[in-house]
C-alpha cells in the first residue's frame, strides 16, 4: 500500500486522492500497485456505485516517477515487474464497471493525461495544462494513447501532443472534448457529479457504461501491450537514458550523437 494514495468510501462513492506533493504527484511503481488494488476492490464491491479521482496538491500528476525511469533505463529496477504493475493499473482502470469522475487542477503530464482518457467525466480548472512529452524523453505513447487520444481530440492535435510534446491548455481541452467542463472549482463540480451518478440505478449505470465501451476494450488492451513492450524497450536505449538524465539534471538533452 502506497502512502501517497488515499481512499475514502462514503455513501456509495470511492474518493481516490493522489497525495505526493514533494514529487508533484508523480506516480512510482508502488503507487501504480495501490491504484490497481483500489480500482479492483471498487469494481468488485457492489456498495461502490461511483468513483471520484482527485488530488491534494496544486498538481494533478506530473507523470511517471523519473527516478524510476532512470533506474529502469540503467537496469537497476526490474523492468518486467515494473511493467506488470503499470499494466495491472491500466487494465483495472480500463475495465472498471463503475463511473469515474476526475477533478483536475494544475498540470497533468504523461500518465496524468493518458489516464484521463478512461475517466467517464473530467472537470478541470482554467489553468490546467495537459501534456504527453513521450518522444522528447526518447519514449513512445502509453495507455493506448496512440489510438485513443486521436479518437477524442482529433488527428492533428494528437500528433502535436504525442510527437512534439505540445501542451493542451484547459480551454482547448474543453473545445476538443477532452474534458467536460472548465470550472473554477473542479473538485466541487466533480463531487456534485459523482453524487448524482451514485444516486442513479446502479445496474443500469454499469450496463450502460459497458455498452458504451464494448467495441473498444479489446483493441485498447492489445494496443496497451504493444505500446508498453516498445516503451520498456526504448527505456533501455541511449536516447532515453540521455533524455531522462538531462531532465533530472535540469539541462538540455543532446541527441546529436544518435
Amino acid at each position: 500500500m502506497s502512502d501517497f494514495i488515499s481512499v475514502q468510501h462514503d455513501q456509495h462513492i470511492y474518493t481516490i486522492s493522489i497525495d505526493r506533493p514533494n514529487a508533484k504527484n508523480a506516480l512510482n511503481i508502488d503507487m501504480y500497485t495501490t491504484l490497481a488494488n483500489i480500482l479492483i476492490e471498487a469494481n468488485n464491491d457492489d456498495s461502490v456505485r461511483a468513483i471520484l479521482l482527485t488530488h491534494t496538491t496544486e498538481v494533478f500528476c506530473s507523470g511517471n516517477d523519473m527516478h524510476d525511469f532512470l533506474h529502469m533505463s540503467q537496469g537497476t529496477l526490474n523492468n518486467s515487474d515494473s511493467r506488470q504493475q503499470v499494466e495491472r493499473f491500466m487494465v483495472a482502470l480500463l475495465n472498471c464497471r463503475k463511473p469515474i469522475v476526475a477533478a483536475v487542477n494544475g498540470a497533468a503530464i504523461g500518465i496524468g493525461t493518458t489516464l484521463l482518457q478512461y475517466c467517464d467525466f473530467v472537470f478541470c480548472s482554467p489553468h490546467t495544462r495537459f501534456q504527453t512529452p513521450f518522444t522528447p524523453l526518447g519514449l513512445c505513447p502509453e495507455f493506448a494513447s496512440s489510438i485513443q487520444l486521436e479518437k477524442i481530440i482529433g488527428t492533428r492535435k494528437a500528433k502535436a501532443m504525442l510527437m512534439m510534446g505540445e501542451p493542451m491548455m484547459a480551454s482547448e481541452a474543453e473545445s476538443l472534448g477532452f474534458v467536460n467542463q472548465v470550472v473554477d472549482s473542479p473538485f466541487n463540480k466533480a463531487q456534485t457529479y459523482v453524487k448524482q451518478l451514485a444516486s442513479l440505478p446502479p445496474n443500469a449505470m454499469r450496463n450502460t457504461k459497458a455498452l458504451l465501451n464494448a467495441s473498444s476494450i479489446e483493441p485498447l488492451l492489445a494496443c496497451i501491450e504493444i505500446e508498453n513492450q516498445l516503451l520498456f524497450d526504448l527505456l533501455a536505449q541511449p536516447e532515453a537514458k540521455e533524455a531522462i538524465s538531462a531532465f533530472l539534471e535540469k539541462r538540455a538533452p543532446d541527441f546529436s550523437q544518435f
